[in-house]
């Protein structure tokens, strides 16, 4: 930023401008034209200095008139011209025109020629130190052009990486939003499948006391009907019908087995005859149909109960 400087310095450097000007008048009309010196560096301006403007011998009249010159008239940019007419006139014009105030008092009370060659003479310096300070002025323009696309850039980098910090914040908390959303719904589901775990555990034993109940209840049941089944089928006489069939296979079994072991044995009918042994007298012998009947029946009976001692028939429930 341009520094703001004081009203009184400005002053007070407007002051020393236009004394330095008023020297370099004073001194220019010493030298002589016909023998141009190279144009020195103007000094640094400083505060310090308390330069006055010196007094200069003006001509009363022309060289040729000895009148007084009179005030010169206004330069016209649309009528006068420095390169078609480069007469002293024309750059008395110009050079009043472009003077200082306190300057063209001075120069109004001059010659031509004087005027022409302190301009000359000191223009080549004036125009060296304004190129100079063009310069200076270039580079600190450059400068802070520089300066000000350095901090444009830096500005616009620090705008990218606020808005960059702000879409990553934004990010973070939609992130953190949705991670708070997802841990709340897998706490409500977890909470649900153990209720859902502990109701199922709870109903499965339940079902296992009422199954061992009704297995009790089935294995007593079982129990029962069976020893029911058991009497009432040695009650029937169905029980007493097998139990003869069974009798009289065994009879039947063991008698042909015996025979088929004294065969087996050597004991043939034609070697030992049994002469005891009468056919025709047992068939005489034979009761009838009525009595072989009951005799039979009592015979089943006695058979069936030393069975029944002995071995007890498989029940078909068993």
């Amino acid at each position: 930023m341009r520094k703001k400087t004081s009203p009184t310095g400005e002053k007070e450097a407007r002051g020393e401008r236009r004394k330095k000007a008023g020297a370099s008048t004073s001194v220019a009309r010493t030298e002589e034209p016909s023998k141009p010196k190279q144009a020195p560096t103007p000094p640094t301006p400083s505060s310090e200095e308390a330069l006055d403007v010196p007094p200069v011998t003006t001509t009363v009249g022309g060289p040729s008139s000895g009148k007084r010159l009179e005030q010169p008239p206004p330069f016209d940019p649309s009528k006068d011209s420095l390169i078609e007419s480069p007469c002293p006139v024309a750059a008395t014009r110009y050079i009043c025109n472009m003077a200082p105030d306190r300057d063209v008092r001075v120069l109004r009370k001059a010659r031509n020629a004087d005027v022409v060659g302190h301009f000359s003479s000191h223009a080549a310096a004036v125009v060296a130190w304004g190129g100079e300070m063009v310069k200076r002025l270039t580079k600190a323009h450059q400068k802070m052009n520089a300066s000000r696309d350095q901090f444009d850039k830096a500005m616009g980098q620090h705008a990218e990486v606020l808005a960059r910090l702000e879409e990553l914040e934004t990010l973070r908390s939609r992130e953190q939003e949705a991670a708070a959303a997802q841990r709340e719904a897998l706490e409500a589901k977890l909470v649900a499948e153990r209720e859902a775990h502990e109701a199922e555990k709870a109903a499965r034993e339940m079902l296992e006391a009422e199954l061992e109940d009704v297995k009790s209840r089935a294995a007593r049941d079982a129990e029962r009907l069976k020893l029911e089944g058991r009497e009432e089928f040695l009650k029937s006489s169905e029980f007493d019908t097998l139990l003869g069939k069974k009798a009289g296979g065994f009879f039947k079994t063991g008698f042909l087995g015996c025979v088929a072991q004294w065969r087996a044995n050597g004991y043939s009918e034609d070697e030992h005859p049994a002469p005891f042994l009468d056919v025709q007298q047992a068939i005489a012998e034979m009761p009838d149909e009525e009595d072989a009947q009951e005799e039979g029946e009592d015979e089943e009976e006695e058979e069936g109960a030393i069975g029944s001692e002995a071995t007890p028939p498989s029940s078909p429930l068993s």
